[in-house]
């Protein structure tokens, strides 16, 4: 057992009267008994003040009894009194009297149960002091579950069912669902924070599957495979049907000869571009550098394709052609020759 300092002077005083009654009682049966003696057998019987008092317990006591001892007898623990101040969550302090021990017994000592997720500022074995402030915080979790969708992941794959830049959505997506717990981290009657504590998934979600053309399309191809696309107009501004089907409007068309040249790989047009299949020389004066354009031979048996002005040559002051191709190898250079083309120069 536990007292204050405020106790224990009553405690004491309380300890001192029980012994002071047991030695007067004690004193005034001996004394009686004496008596009893002396008239019932004239033998007198002598009792010293030092004569220790057995009590019930075994201990003794005798006059000389120190205060200590007292307190060992009486297995009374005295420890000293401090006030400290405690607030409980939202509450303002109090002002509690305590013993100096612990933080944890002086909350024990309060009347102040820890939940099972309460903080406390100050560590639970540490010794309190006077006026030390002690706080603590009501803290619990509050569960909330939501129903979400699951996105969808896009996966591309390359085919060679299809040309550079075209694209085919070979399998739809879908999207799933899931079930998702947020926690909410509450302090003192206000949230904290809240995350995610748990996630079921309750249907998958499926792949969107797109491929992404990897074929190139050959020079050759154009060349030397006929076509049946034919031109729609001829002079003005019009439009044609392209070697892929697709519409594509044009400002003019120029028809003439055509001639082909080739260069080493990494040779640099006039314009600075470095020569490539789509680039071709022209006449700046007729057709500007930089002009968009669309080649083919009037009957579209032959189709160079999309090009753009990037060149020019000797040949526009010693014959009367008007384009002249790029082909990466001489005996492609060779096996054009020379032909009639239009150049569609586009809108």
């Amino acid at each position: 057992m536990k007292i204050t300092e405020n106790q224990i002077s009553a405690v004491k005083i309380t300890t001192l009267l029980l012994i002071v009654v047991i030695m007067w009682t004690s004193v005034f049966s001996v004394s009686a008994q004496a008596i009893s003696d002396e008239n019932s057998t004239n033998t007198e019987t002598q009792v010293s003040e030092n004569e220790p008092l057995v009590l019930p317990d075994g201990d003794t006591l005798t006059t000389n009894t120190t205060e200590n001892e007292i307190d060992e007898v009486a297995n009374i623990d005295i420890v000293e009194g401090v006030t400290v101040d405690i607030k409980v969550g939202t509450d303002d302090y109090k002002e509690y009297e305590v013993p100096q021990d612990t933080v944890k017994v002086a909350l024990e000592h309060a009347n102040i149960e820890l939940g099972k997720h309460d903080t406390v500022n100050k560590k639970l074995t540490a010794k309190v002091k006077n006026n030390s402030k002690i706080r603590v915080n009501r803290v619990h979790y509050k569960n909330k579950i939501k129903t979400e969708k699951i996105k969808f992941k896009t996966v591309n794959k390359k085919t060679s069912s299809l040309y550079v830049g075209q694209k085919k959505v070979q399998k739809k997506g879908k999207k799933g669902t899931k079930k998702v717990t947020y926690t909410s981290k509450i302090v003192n009657g206000k949230v904290k924070k809240t995350f995610v504590s748990k996630t079921k998934v309750i249907k998958k979600s499926k792949k969107k599957i797109v491929l992404i053309g990897t074929k190139r399309k050959s020079y050759a191809t154009f060349a030397y495979n006929p076509t049946s696309f034919k031109t729609k107009s001829k002079g003005g501004a019009g439009t044609i049907t392209d070697c892929n089907g697709k519409r594509i409007a044009y400002k003019k068309v120029i028809s003439g000869p055509a001639t082909a040249y080739t260069a080493h790989s990494g040779a640099h047009t006039s314009v600075g571009d470095t020569v490539h299949i789509g680039g071709v020389a022209v006449n700046p004066s007729v057709i500007p550098y930089g002009s968009k354009l669309y080649i083919e031979s009037p009957d579209g048996s032959f189709v160079y394709g999309y090009a753009v002005a990037n060149d020019t040559g000797g040949f526009i002051h010693t014959s009367n052609t008007i384009v002249d191709l790029y082909y990466p190898s001489y005996n492609a250079c060779v096996n054009f020759g020379r032909r009639t083309v239009n150049v569609y120069v586009l809108a």
